[in-house]
């Protein structure tokens, strides 16, 4: 099944979930990011370092996640490899969105779970 021929209800929700892992996605690079801005607050880094840290989440991390979640990259995979990296929790995941995933048979819902 391709994916512009899965039912809008079934859209809707994993647009809603990739959301859900871009956000969450983003926000673990910040978190790094915000470390850095710290230790230029108490002195142990210095601006240049801090900007040139600044320039490197920019160019690295923010540029991978932006790419991957802008693109046009199938919804299913999306949702897919969110819930193999632990980004996206089974719990998140409505019971009618299950069979659109199109889970390999080694891989099911009880397995993903963390």
């Amino acid at each position: 099944m391709q994916q512009n021929e899965l039912p809008k209800a079934i859209k809707r929700a994993m647009r809603s979930l990739v959301g859900i892992a871009h956000e969450t996605e983003l926000k673990r690079a910040l978190e790094e990011l915000y470390g850095n801005f710290q230790e230029w607050k108490s002195d142990e880094i210095d601006s240049i370092e801090l900007s040139d840290q600044i320039h490197n989440f920019h160019n690295g991390p923010n540029r991978d996640i932006y790419l991957r979640y802008a693109s046009k990259l199938d919804l299913r995979f999306l949702v897919r490899q969110a819930l193999k990296e632990g980004t996206l929790q089974t719990a998140a995941i409505p019971k009618e969105v299950w069979p659109y995933l199109e889970l390999s048979s080694h891989v099911s819902e009880n397995s993903l779970e963390r």
